[in-house]
């Protein structure tokens, strides 16, 4: 009984905390190749970079117009 109590105390807690939570994962995850990464692979890959920054861009903003 005191489980059960402990459990559901603890998920109306997060439930009630998720809206103040200032940690988006999404915002920060992937932000690219850095300067090495680009010297080693030469200017063919900053297109391949420059086309994920785009697709990043895009699925930033799906999110947040889903948020």
């Amino acid at each position: 009984m005191r489980h059960n109590l402990n459990n559901g105390f603890r998920e109306l807690l997060r439930a009630f905390a998720r809206p103040f939570d200032s940690y988006r994962p999404e915002l920060h995850y992937m932000r690219g190749p850095g300067p090495k990464w680009h010297a080693k692979r030469g200017a063919g890959a900053a297109s391949v970079a420059s086309a994920a920054v785009k697709s990043a861009s895009a699925l930033r903003a799906m999110v947040k117009a889903h948020a």
